[in-house]
């Protein structure tokens, strides 16, 4: 499976509810897309119900197969294609290319946004209930292998990026083949290189004095690891050995850094930040480092508890995550965009500014 960037914007007028968005709008739209190529007996999109994506077949063939005896062709110029993909399998199945296959891949949480401007027109998208009400009957093939490009797309590190972003992970992945029981990375051990599962399964285990409390996990094609340690600079909190066979994909820390990193551990400029709304000012620093210094005003969660205080983070303020936790700062900054918060990090050159910007800015 290949990627490719260019999308015209008239190409949304076959596509429902595409065709309703504004030509005004559709340029915005385009930076949440991005158009991808797959090979014959590959699989284009798979039921799940993590999906935060539509899939829309723009030249070829496919297969939408709910089972061995219930799968039936579509084709880019039938009137079906002019739905998302997911559409013909909202209970189950799995549509594989036929022929070499062209899809546009969207945002869809950005396509149900933008359908609410103003200048957009009433909407509703058309269910296939009709075509595959019967389904629930039927067992599903699963037999297929995992497309971890899919999985990731709807991951929330995927959900941060661009599509040039995406498209710049996937080119930037060098692809290592690994064996049933192969260490890939040991608990305790320094940060070297991010990854992503492309096949096969392994075990996450955690460290007994780590957040997880020696909890074990599975990960499966499409799931990532190793970013948290590079962002933060410090040891691993968890070993994490192959279950089976497979490959894995491998980016070197100076490009995650510039690629992923740097699209979600984000500084405002001093504008920027004079307009933030009622910013909250969060300090992840341990409690008796707050106690000895912290800036007004500011509220005091240890990075090491912010998973447990995600849920309960209030999705309308915005956070600034103070600068003297450093890259512990910077590592909240990078969980909590991925927890669909809107996060900032504050360096040193923005802490330097805040005496002469306070007085602007309400705070709290």
């Amino acid at each position: 499976m290949t990627a490719h960037t260019i999308i015209n914007k008239e190409l949304f007028d076959r596509f429902l509810p595409l065709n309703l968005i504004p030509l005004a709008l559709r340029d915005e739209v385009i930076k949440h897309a991005m158009i991808t190529s797959f090979d014959v007996c590959k699989n284009i999109v798979k039921h799940s119900d993590r999906s935060t994506l539509y899939h829309y077949l723009i030249d070829g063939y496919a297969e939408i197969r709910h089972s061995f005896n219930h799968r039936t062709n579509i084709s880019s110029d039938g009137e079906k294609s002019c739905y998302p993909l997911e559409e013909h399998i909202q209970r189950g199945g799995v549509v594989r290319a036929v022929t070499p296959c062209r899809v546009m891949i969207i945002n869809r949480d950005y396509v149900h946004e933008i359908m609410t401007h103003p200048e957009s027109k009433e909407y509703d998208v058309v269910h296939l209930d009709s075509d595959i009400g019967h389904q629930n009957q039927m067992a599903i093939d699963d037999e297929y292998k995992s497309d971890w490009m899919t999985i990731f797309y709807q991951s929330q590190l995927a959900s941060n990026l661009s599509a040039n972003k995406i498209q710049q992970v996937l080119n930037n992945l060098i692809n290592v083949n690994v064996t049933c029981g192969q260490t890939i990375i040991e608990c305790h051990s320094a940060g070297d290189c991010f990854y992503i599962i492309k096949e096969g399964y392994a075990e996450v285990i955690t460290d007994q004095s780590g957040p997880f409390k020696g909890d074990k996990f599975t990960l499966e094609p499409g799931d990532y690891f190793g970013d948290e340690a590079l962002v933060a600079d410090t040891i691993r909190n968890a070993s994490i050995v192959m279950m089976t066979d497979g490959i894995i994909g491998k980016m070197d820390p100076a490009v995650f850094g510039e690629v992923i990193k740097n699209a979600l551990v984000v500084t405002p400029s001093t504008d920027e930040f004079i307009h933030l709304p009622h910013p909250v000012f969060y300090d992840v620093r341990l409690p008796f480092e707050y106690k000895q210094s912290h800036l007004p005003a500011s509220i005091n969660i240890p990075l090491g508890e912010i998973r447990n205080h995600l849920p309960t983070l209030d999705r309308e303020r915005v956070y600034v995550i103070t600068h003297e936790g450093g890259r512990r700062s910077e590592l909240a900054t990078y969980l909590m965009r991925q927890a669909g918060i809107e996060a900032y990090y504050m360096d040193d050159v923005l802490f330097d500014a805040l005496p002469a910007i306070l007085g602007e800015l309400n705070v709290g």
